[in-house]
């Protein structure tokens, strides 16, 4: 059952457009519908009304509507699901660049419960571009692991890792499916101390969208990176796809002295 249209603090909906401002109509309902979600007012999953309704209570066009519920889309306030409607979406996660954490304790330092399905394991000689990274000596071997992260059963990264066989020593699948691959490394006295991340842009392929839940072409963060060990050792080779609607990477940037 779809929820009431909520209401805005200090206005009610008859009076959310102004037919005097400057602002663009749609750009009005947007700004009334976000706030509203951003104090709460409209909690995560609410489905809101129909397009034809939305337009009635407003007095304005479905066309304005649409465009409104389009760019809180974008925004990923909202998100539609084919044949349901027009949802309110969870918030993103936020992860700073600055932090070497797992996805595990990200997780539950944010009250989720993080969860691994392993994709693939296997112990194989590395490829060209695996061997050069880790600075690998010839005949050595690697672990590499793919696995689908979720957060409370929901899908938001598939995340792969290559690991020396030489310093992680024995390795099993039901290892990595059980347990947070940082914290194995922990368990062997390994740690990553220091690392180089590249992020770009990228639209999700079949298998990505299967495994995330999300359309094919859906955009996703694709991340790619090299970390070293107390030693100045490379530890890891990773590389992961997190959907662009849950995650947003955060940077501190400081100005210098003029």
């Amino acid at each position: 059952m779809r929820s009431s249209l909520p209401t805005v603090p200090g206005a009610d909906w008859g009076a959310v457009v102004d037919a005097g401002s400057a602002t663009p109509i749609y750009l009005q309902v947007a700004a009334a519908l976000a706030r509203s979600i951003e104090q709460g007012q409209v909690p995560v999953g609410t489905a809101l009304p129909a397009e034809r309704e939305l337009a009635a209570r407003l007095g304005v066009s479905r066309v304005t509507v649409r465009q409104a519920l389009a760019r809180l889309t974008e925004q990923g306030l909202l998100e539609r699901r084919q044949g349901s409607g027009t949802f309110v979406a969870p918030a993103r996660i936020q992860h700073p660049l600055s932090e070497l954490t797992s996805f595990s304790t990200d997780m539950a330092a944010r009250g989720a419960h993080p969860g691994a399905q392993v994709l693939q394991f296997e112990c194989v000689p590395p490829t060209a571009l695996e061997a050069m990274t880790l600075a690998l000596s010839p005949g050595e071997r690697v672990y590499r692991v793919r696995r689908l992260r979720t957060a409370d059963q929901e899908p938001l990264a598939v995340e792969q890792s290559t690991l020396p066989q030489r310093l992680v020593g024995e390795l099993a699948a039901q290892d990595v499916q059980d347990h947070s691959l940082y914290q194995l490394l922990a368990d062997r006295q390994l740690s990553l101390r220091r690392a180089i991340r590249k992020i770009t842009a990228v639209s999700a392929d079949p298998e990505q969208a299967r495994l995330l839940q999300v359309p094919v072409g859906a955009a996703l963060l694709a991340t790619e990176r090299l970390s070293w060990d107390g030693q100045g050792r490379p530890l890891e080779f990773a590389s992961a796809h997190y959907r662009g609607d849950r995650y947003e990477f955060m940077m501190e940037l400081q100005g210098g002295q003029p």
